[in-house]
């Protein structure tokens, strides 16, 4: 039978099956109950003393009532509608209730949550937080999920159609949901529908991935480098991911005319900075290629590799500075690659060289490149008498140095970068090729030693064959030589 009985004549019963997630949000569940009032009665049975029932179903429901009640939302004495049954079969009725609960489908779920929004607007609630903020309140959920709901009911038809039928995930809905345009969600659910299989269809990470490049989050560099105001004036529109991670974040839904902009900002300031330094001319690398792709040069000039701030002035004054906008959202000269006009640099109408010209050229170049390199290291100041003494070690050639190495004896190996002026690099070249034809005779002479032993050396046939224990192998140049003072 269905009857009444006095909220504080109601304990939870220990025959209710439900031991976890009893706790779990009994506030949004009071909040529910207190706008559309109690839609399930109770299930309990007499107690042993005779005055209370025990609540054997319904427990959570139970202890919503009384946070109410606690509040001052409802008497103590509130009548809760209830079902009384035998205490035998009290716990066969628990299990019943809780087992026989299906989930709702979240297509539904989502659909219901919009079309209850929508009733409030024709009801004359005008404001979409509004709506939003009383629908969370009357059904205990926060202004979040609320919104989040809406936004999985404004998926494309067919992606809703596929969650509805259990052939996405729910994780993989609100990855499609991450991007407002239904166009653009269709583009990749079309692409994930044609996998074969199910090993990676509609993997959420993916989908995000994917709808990622087609947005600009508002901490992008070219977002800020252009400015928010200067994306807004120009028509980009704005919106809100309501599905990152545990919070909120504001996209940029015109890529292309965030690009457009940043390229026309970008070109006009890298004109300015090139002539401003010397150069004939500067232009920006393009917004979208990687830090790794090659130019490709204007018309009448090529890709120089190389360190455009080592450029002699009068190179300098033919050529094309190449600028990228770097993760500080800043114009920067690009340190890999310039342009040089072709006309400086062709060989049309010279004379074929031969190879011992060529190899020739290649060592004279090797040799002032050796010059250069001596002649920065005697350009750094000493570190003799400082706390870097015994510390401070020369990198070897034809390796890199990362900034943070251990060297397996010990020690942390930390990389220093020193700027030293070209001047002061000039100044030390006389004495860079006073050592460098020093280390060359030097060189030269072990040469010649080692081959003359070669030549005096017994065959194979006459050694002794126990001599060769005797002789260590040679040990390997250090990695590493110090820079002493």
């Amino acid at each position: 039978m269905t009857d009444t009985v006095p909220l504080n004549k109601l304990v939870l019963s220990p025959r209710n099956v439900r031991k976890t997630n009893g706790e779990e949000d009994i506030a949004g569940l009071a909040e529910s109950i207190k706008s559309k009032g109690l839609l399930q009665n109770l299930v309990v049975s007499p107690a042993a003393e005779g005055k209370l029932y025990e609540v054997d179903a319904g427990g959570r429901r139970l202890r919503a009532l009384q946070l109410l009640a606690s509040r001052k939302d409802l008497a103590k004495n509130w009548p809760v509608p209830v079902k009384v049954i035998a205490p035998d079969a009290a716990t066969e009725s628990s299990l019943a209730e809780n087992l026989q609960k299906i989930a709702m489908n979240p297509a539904d779920e989502v659909e219901a949550f919009a079309t209850i929004v929508e009733g409030y607007e024709a009801n004359g609630m005008a404001s979409p937080g509004e709506r939003i903020a009383n629908c969370a309140r009357r059904f205990g959920v926060t202004e979040r999920y609320v919104a989040q709901r809406l936004a999985l009911a404004a998926l494309a038809p067919d992606i809703l159609d596929a969650l509805r039928e259990n052939r996405i995930t729910i994780t993989a809905a609100t990855a499609y949901a991450s991007h407002p345009e239904q166009a653009e969600q269709l583009k990749v659910f079309k692409a994930h529908e044609k996998k074969a299989g199910t090993y990676g269809k509609h993997d959420p990470r993916e989908i995000k991935d994917a709808l990622k490049g087609r947005i600009y989050q508002i901490d992008h560099k070219l977002v800020r480098y252009i400015g928010l105001d200067a994306c807004r004036a120009a028509g980009g529109e704005i919106a809100t991911d309501l599905f990152f991670e545990d919070d909120e974040r504001d996209v940029v839904l015109n890529p292309a005319l965030v690009d457009a902009l940043a390229t026309e900002k970008g070109e006009s300031e890298a004109q300015i900075l090139g002539q401003r330094a010397g150069w004939l001319d500067g232009t920006l690398k393009s917004v979208t290629a990687g830090s790794w792709t090659v130019p490709k040069p204007p018309k009448g000039y090529d890709s120089k590799w190389g360190n455009p701030e080592e450029i002699p002035a009068e190179e300098r004054a033919e050529g094309i500075a190449l600028y990228v906008i770097n993760d500080d959202a800043q114009l920067e000269i690009d340190k890999s690659y310039h342009f040089r006009a072709i006309a400086q640099n062709s060989d049309v109408g010279k004379p074929k060289r031969s190879q011992a010209e060529l190899d020739a050229e290649y060592q004279a170049q090797r040799r002032q490149a050796q010059l250069r390199y001596r002649a920065a290291r005697l350009a750094v100041p000493k570190v003799a008498g400082t706390p870097l003494e015994g510390r401070a070690y020369w990198p070897i050639e034809q390796r890199w140095i990362e900034p943070y190495q251990e060297d397996g004896e010990g020690n942390v190996v930390v990389a220093l970068l020193i700027k030293v002026p070209i001047n002061e690099l000039e100044q030390q070249m006389a004495e860079a090729e006073r050592r460098y034809e020093l280390e060359q005779k030097e060189l030269a002479e072990e040469a010649a030693l080692a081959e003359a032993s070669e030549s005096n050396e017994p065959d194979s046939e006459d050694l002794d064959p126990d001599a060769n224990d005797a002789a260590p192998d040679e040990l390997e140049n250090a990695e590493l030589e110090s820079a002493g003072a």
